[in-house]
């Protein structure tokens, strides 16, 4: 089963996964907005939740506020950009989605790509196998893919 494509380049994956570390300091999730044009499946940007809100990290699991969209929308309007995906961490291994994610998607449309990296990010030379990717299909549903489906790709 085939879903959309995203790619993104490796030096803005290894800066996002840097940035994703360090702002959850192996001890907190983090996240981040994926942004690009808008009629492209490439990723040519990100900017992080807490950017956006600043207290999005403080508990430890994002709880970003709906005001931080307004940000984000402006933001994107300024570049001429859109949000492709979104992508946070999980402590652990596990890059399943939890009650609360699939719950809450952080653009509710469907179609948008969620991606969640293990280890909170921490982990050396994390590219993309083991990180889940999810595909929110609207009314609370999602899709799940395995690594072999290439959902997203690395490019150079």
């Amino acid at each position: 089963m085939q879903g959309p494509e995203l790619k993104i380049r490796i030096r803005i994956w290894k800066r996002l996964i840097k940035q994703l570390k360090a702002r959850g300091d192996q001890t907190r999730e983090s996240g981040a907005f994926l942004l690009g044009k808008p009629d492209g499946r490439e990723i040519s940007d990100f900017i992080c939740y807490d950017e956006l809100d600043p207290a999005s990290l403080n508990s430890g699991i994002i709880i970003f506020n709906g005001d931080g969209y307004i940000p984000l929308w402006e933001i994107c309007r300024k570049k001429k950009l859109k949000v492709l995906a979104d992508v946070h961490t999980h402590p652990g291994n596990w890059t399943g989605q939890s009650g609360a994610d699939q719950r809450h998607p952080m653009i509710a449309q469907p179609g948008h790509i969620a991606l969640i990296v293990p280890d909170f990010a921490a982990k050396r030379n994390q590219l993309l196998e083991n990180v889940g990717v999810h595909e929110f299909l609207g009314e609370g549903s999602w899709r799940s893919y395995r690594e072999t489906d290439r959902i997203i790709q690395l490019i150079k």
